[in-house]
């Protein structure tokens, strides 16, 4: 039986979702998974209104899932370690994950490829989720990525 796991990040619903739907068109099992981060609470992004507004977001994720037959995977710790974890004890032989525009994201991408063989999976980067063009395909002249101050 094919496995794949779904890291789901910053796009948490089930209903049109173009990561969650590659998955479940190319195996006959999938994992939705999301870690949580400490990663996150260490850069000041653990304030009691966002892990209130998180765990909202994570059970309408749930329960979404469950309306479809499956249920949401969370762990905590480091979110690459996680997901190989996750991997190994699933079988799963493919992660899906929405690209990231962040230097964040571009890390984590970068460490789950280097890291996922060793797992026994391939990482499947969907860059059309969170943008209309993939990030860094467009650059201001002399740079290599837009910078916007508010």
């Amino acid at each position: 039986m094919s496995v794949a796991v779904v890291l789901f990040t910053s796009d948490l619903r089930v209903h049109d979702q173009p990561v969650l739907r590659a998955a479940v068109d190319g195996a006959e099992e999938v994992v939705p998974l999301f870690v949580r981060d400490p990663g996150m609470a260490a850069a000041g992004f653990d304030a009691p209104n966002r892990r209130a507004f998180l765990a909202d977001c994570l059970a309408s994720l749930d329960t979404g899932l469950r309306e479809r037959g499956g249920r949401l995977v969370i762990r905590s710790g480091d979110p690459v370690e996680q997901v190989c974890r996750v991997v190994r004890e699933s079988g799963a032989r493919q992660v899906h994950v929405a690209g990231g525009v962040s230097r964040y994201a571009a890390r984590r991408e970068e460490r789950l490829r280097t890291e996922l063989p060793a797992a026994g999976a391939a990482l499947t980067v969907h860059d059309a989720v969170v943008t209309a063009v993939p990030p860094g395909q467009i650059a201001p002249a002399g740079r290599d990525h837009f910078a916007v101050f508010t």
